[in-house]
């Protein structure tokens, strides 16, 4: 608070200064006469204390301004870094997490098995058999969604296809490590699985074929040993395993050649030259980066909101430039007030408190523009169009609309297919190379184009080139996202089981033969005279097709 003013030089005072505290003193020698100070404050439960719970969690608190410059000008070559930098984003801003889960999981990806060459119809149909058991043992559909989501997050997903039966080692007592690396075990039907290679361990370094060929640095081992290492060993292919064995040894070198055949590498928003893909952040990353910019100035601003500057104006004296209070009796009004200010912020309440007369208290004000929820939803809606996501479909936004929102979602369902049938293509290759081995028979699984948005307007189709177009019934059934062999093994166990037999269904004109629907209703007449019934019986106008039953 402001010191007492002095006097000028020379000028003597015109009485004497108040030497008495104000809270004290009822007789007061000054200008100020009889004046009581009295202030009293309630007592509360303790505040808490909001420094200790707000705190900054930006991207440049993680990564410095160079590492995210690089990043963005170039995250091919500076692709450890990108990546890293999008997990984080992934999981700490919901829009962009929210975005990417929408989208993995919006594919239906119903299937069919189709015949790529038929030689032999037992063959085919052993073939077909060994291509679902694989597919069920792998979980396929799990399969393309985490290759979806890696895609997404990373910009490219490392794979291999064991067909080792991994060893049943189980304890029935076991460590820690044991117990986070459990090794997958198949003992019934086709003894399959998918491995998940490390980006940070694994590169392409050539084509095969039209395939990318691909090496698994092995000193990922090193930082194991012991039991740990040997556990670590197991989970990995017996390709990886026995190449680390080599290793040690001094047989081979660092860097592994995997077997193309067995390997499936997939990376998007890239050139096929390029070595890494692009993840799907990155181009939201400066949008990312000014959100954390507004929520750092809002924190900033609330902060100012609970430490508000509250300043006091001493009454004036006689003379311009005065103060009518003594410096002690500033320092104790101004005690007075500052104490019924703190404790009225930290424990609630209601202060009282008495100053001298003419005393001004004021506090300065802060611009609250800033939390108009419109500027936020702006920022969110930009971070879900660099995404490629309308951001009404996440609850971006408050309003969208319909007709957009439902074209956003068929441009998404477009991208996320061309995706999905790149996969398609690398599990029909493997199946075929490392389970069927019969290139005469070939079986491949084909995903239908389908969303949970559109899965009717394809079921539509497809019942329509079923029923006008003699179509598919594999096709129509798969569309509606059953599985086709479930339902017909349920259709043949109810014929053999002799239920449509033994459980009519009731007469309806739905159900109801022709026969008997012209034993019904109105007899014809044999002889008619009317000339427009002459007319429509001439033409079998009758059993023309109509538009309003589609027969």
């Amino acid at each position: 608070m402001p010191e007492e003013v002095k006097r000028k030089r020379g000028r003597p005072p015109k009485q004497k200064p108040i030497e008495q505290q104000v809270v004290e003193s009822n007789s007061q020698s000054s200008t100020v006469q009889n004046n009581n100070y009295e202030f009293s404050s309630c007592v509360t439960t303790s505040s808490l204390n909001l420094d200790s719970l707000l705190f900054s969690c930006g991207l440049y608190n993680y990564f410095s301004k160079s590492t995210i410059d690089c990043v963005i000008r170039d995250p091919v070559t500076y692709h450890d870094e990108a990546i890293r930098l999008s997990d984080l984003i992934y999981t700490k801003n919901g829009i962009v997490s929210n975005s990417i889960d929408y989208m993995t999981a919006l594919p239906c990806l119903d299937r069919v098995i189709t015949i790529k060459s038929k030689r032999s119809v037992k063959k085919i149909k052993e073939n077909k058999e060994k291509m679902s058991a694989t597919l069920k043992t792998i979980d396929d559909k799990l399969f393309i969604r985490d290759a979806l989501h890696t895609e997404m997050r990373e910009g490219i997903a490392f794979y291999y296809f064991d067909i080792r039966k991994p060893s049943n080692d189980f304890q029935q007592s076991m460590s820690d490590y044991d117990v986070e690396n459990i090794v997958e075990i198949n003992e019934l039907g086709i003894n399959a699985r998918i491995v998940t290679l490390p980006w940070q361990y694994t590169k392409i370094v050539g084509k095969k074929n039209g395939r990318y060929v691909l090496a698994f640095n092995l000193r990922y081992f090193d930082d194991f040993t012991g039991d740990t290492q040997e556990r670590k060993l197991k989970k990995y292919p017996k390709e990886i395993s026995d190449g680390y064995n080599k290793k040690r040894k001094g047989l081979i070198k660092d860097w592994l050649i995997l077997d193309s055949d067995k390997t499936m590498c997939r990376k998007i928003k890239c050139k096929d030259s390029e070595p890494w893909g692009r993840s799907l952040i990155i181009a939201a990353l400066e949008d990312v980066l000014y959100k954390d910019y507004y929520t750092d100035t809002k924190r900033n601003v609330l902060d100012e909101i609970n430490n508000k500057i509250i300043y006091e104006t001493f009454p004036e004296g006689k003379d311009k430039g005065t103060c009518a209070l003594s410096k002690k009796q500033q320092e104790d009004q101004h005690n007075t007030v500052k104490q019924a200010i703190m404790t009225k912020n930290s424990k609630g309440g209601t202060s009282f408190f008495s100053v001298a007369a003419g005393t001004k208290l004021d506090s300065i004000d802060i611009d609250l523009d800033i939390f108009d929820s419109k500027n936020e939803s702006d920022l969110n809606n930009n971070i879900s169009l660099d995404l490629g996501i309308c951001a009404s479909l996440i609850g971006a936004m408050s309003t969208g609309n319909f007709a957009s929102g439902q074209s956003n979602l068929e441009m998404i369902t477009a991208q996320l297919y061309t995706w999905v049938y790149e996969w398609q293509t690398e599990l029909n290759y493997v199946i075929n190379k490392n389970i069927i081995k019969d290139d005469k028979n070939k079986v491949e699984i084909y995903y239908f184009p389908t969303s949970f948005v559109n899965r009717k307007t394809f079921f539509d189709q497809m019942k329509t080139l079923y029923s006008e177009a003699s179509g598919s019934l594999t096709f129509l059934v798969a569309s509606a996202g059953i599985d086709p062999d479930v339902y017909f093994n349920i259709l043949d166990q109810e014929i053999e089981d002799g239920i449509y037999d033994r459980y009519k269904p009731h007469e309806t004109s739905y159900t109801l033969s022709k026969n008997q629907e012209d034993s019904n209703g109105r007899p014809q007449i044999d002889n008619p005279t009317n000339e427009n019934t002459i007319r429509s019986k001439t033409n079998n106008s009758n059993d023309m097709p109509k538009p309003s039953n589609n027969k």
